[in-house]
């Protein structure tokens, strides 16, 4: 398929990597049906299979700022000397010269691309609202739209591209060649998401996606932890009928998992969160939504099926009036809940990301700048987070909003013991899967710690220990234990969510056992929209509902509510007393 056929099949409805028809959603969200999607977002267009191939100038269905004066294609190359830094994004023109020092991703990747068509770079990682009025920064100056031009003008404006670029470019085309005629039937785990996504991601995309803080220690041991936490199978159990449905923050979700807020899935797929927004309100589950992500709050909205619940991921901007107003937008939106980040006041380590800083290869491979002064993507993301963030801040949000807040990133007891006292209605215990201070403890540790330090936190019928207890032996018959009559509930709703690691149906059976409410997948869900857009985030909840289905059958249990600690046993937890 030619990029120009890929463009014309995206404004005519078509979706993700997998071209076979396929049923309506749940509420209709097939193609033709009442749900059915507009097709052309904000974002480099281009097929899965081409994508990062695409060079051709395409309109796309976005909201043009306002207009100034045209700007000839002879004004944007005389600036290609002297003191004037001139870009041309999607139509139109804009001066960055005061805005070289202020810009996240560093000067020299603007420099480098000055008087150039720098649209393919700019939208895999900016919002489509990020030059709108409003958004636009201050020091950066829109001069106006480009005027027409011949081919051989704009060819004078077009990125350069090396040669060292159209080979990688080749080598992603065949890549999501093979992919495409392979299917998403040999993907069969999310695992596999992972593998299949490397070959098809660019050298930015993978080190952004992969990296983790330092040696990524963290990382590999928050996948592990899960392996120490070993079932306690009941057996003679009816387990034909299985419910794996659940309430998070009170909003319905068909699985005990959410999509856990991951900045910039534009990298990995050209309709980037907007794939997750549709693959969760298909699937009903509930989407965290990134402060970070490289689509609009708006575009995203816009996708939401009906009562679709969303929880958004909150970075406090330095500047408190901008954050002000971006929680007056989060209540506008009517999100359900707001995760307040508070693990990452600046940004970690993370080197495979430095190591490619600069190289802000964009779909049409721009020039490969490498300095000092160039910041990788995840350290231009953080240039705007408030570092001194502190629990005063935490109650500060609580009384702006009347939207349930939980604080993300609690990595010990003492915090979550201080987020309650704060007012938040729940947690997020997380470590940023891993990219933030190396040898952190994994997520799943800290959940144990609760558990044994702070049982109160959690819902009465999960402050028992694991393993066998004396409830349980003296009613071997049932399979939950009576309510203790001294088993009192909180004053008010505290509920505990978990990221980090997951992978597996039986990881997010072994965490609702030990008192999470919830669960994240983050990474999981970028691979797998890299791989297939939309219907690679359907099949990831599939096979994640599979797996926690069958888990649960295999356990003894056919409802979430009958999930206990004593259906699990911790190697090397000393027992304790309920």
């Amino acid at each position: 398929m030619s990029a120009r056929l890929f463009a014309a099949s995206l404004r005519r409805g078509a979706r993700g990597l997998v071209t076979a028809a396929r049923p309506a959603s749940r509420s209709g969200a097939g193609s033709g049906g009442a749900w059915a999607r507009r097709a052309v977002v904000a974002g480099v267009v281009a097929v899965p299979t081409i994508y990062f191939l695409t060079r051709d100038n395409i309109e796309l269905d976005t909201r043009a700022a306002p207009k100034g004066r045209s700007v000839s294609v002879a004004d944007v190359i005389q600036r290609r000397e002297g003191p004037e830094i001139w870009v041309v994004i999607d139509g139109e023109v804009y001066d960055m010269t005061k805005f070289l020092e202020d810009h996240p991703g560093g000067r020299d990747i603007i420099v480098a691309n000055r008087s150039r068509d720098v649209t393919p770079i700019f939208k895999p990682r900016h919002p489509s609202d990020q030059l709108m009025p409003g958004h636009l920064p201050a020091d950066v100056k829109h001069l106006g739209p480009l005027e027409p031009a011949s081919a051989d003008e704009l060819g004078a404006i077009k990125l350069q591209i090396s040669e060292e670029q159209l080979a990688e470019d080749e080598r992603v085309r065949v890549e999501r060649q093979k992919m495409e005629e392979r299917g998403l039937g040999v993907i069969v785990n999310m695992k596999d998401f992972e593998k299949f996504a490397e070959p098809l991601l660019s050298k930015v995309a993978w080190a952004y996606y992969a990296s983790a803080g330092d040696d990524e220690i963290t990382k590999l041991a928050n996948a592990s932890a899960y392996q120490k936490v070993l079932f306690r199978p009941r057996v003679l159990r009816r387990v034909e009928q299985c419910d794996a449905s659940t309430r998070l923050m009170g909003c319905p979700s068909s699985l005990p998992i959410y999509i856990a807020p991951a900045a910039m899935a534009k990298l990995g797929h050209p309709l980037g969160e907007i794939n997750l927004t549709r693959g969760a309100g298909s699937t009903g589950i509930i989407q965290g939504i990134s402060s970070n992500a490289s689509c609009s709050m708006d575009e995203m909205l816009a996708e939401r099926e009906e009562g679709q619940p969303l929880f958004y991921q909150l970075y406090v901007n330095r500047d408190r009036a901008k954050a002000e107003e971006l929680v007056r937008k989060i209540d506008a939106g009517k999100f359900d809940a707001i995760m307040l980040t508070a693990d990452a006041p600046v940004g970690g380590k993370r080197e495979r990301d430095i190591r490619l800083k600069g190289e802000f290869e964009g779909p049409a491979g721009g020039v490969a700048v490498k300095s000092k002064d160039t910041a990788g993507v995840a350290q231009a993301m953080f240039a705007g987070v408030d570092p001194n963030l502190d629990w005063d801040d935490v109650r500060w949000l609580r009384g702006l909003t009347s939207i349930p807040v939980m604080v993300k990133g609690v990595q010990c007891v003492e915090d979550a013991l201080l987020a309650y006292a704060a007012g938040c209605d729940g947690i997020v215990i997380s470590n940023h899967g891993g990219r933030q201070l190396d040898t952190t403890r994994p997520a799943l540790d800290v959940l144990l710690e609760i558990r044994r330090l702070a049982p109160h936190l959690l819902r009465p019928e999960f402050r028992a220990p694991t393993g066998p207890s004396a409830d349980s032996l003296a009613a071997p018959d049932r399979l939950t234990p009576p309510d203790r009559p001294d088993a009192a509930g909180m004053p008010r709703r505290f509920e505990i969510f978990i990221d980090g690691g997951v992978s597996r149906g039986t990881d997010v059976v072994k965490a609702l056992c030990l008192g999470a409410n919830g669960v994240g997948i983050g990474r999981g869900f970028l691979y797998a929209q890299s791989v297939a857009g939309e219907e690679g985030v359907e099949h990831a909840v599939e096979i994640m509902k599979s797996e926690i289905e069958l888990a649960m059958r295999l356990l003894g249990a056919t409802r979430i509510e009958q999930l206990r600690p004593s259906m699990v046993e911790v190697v090397g937890e000393p027992p304790r007393a309920a």
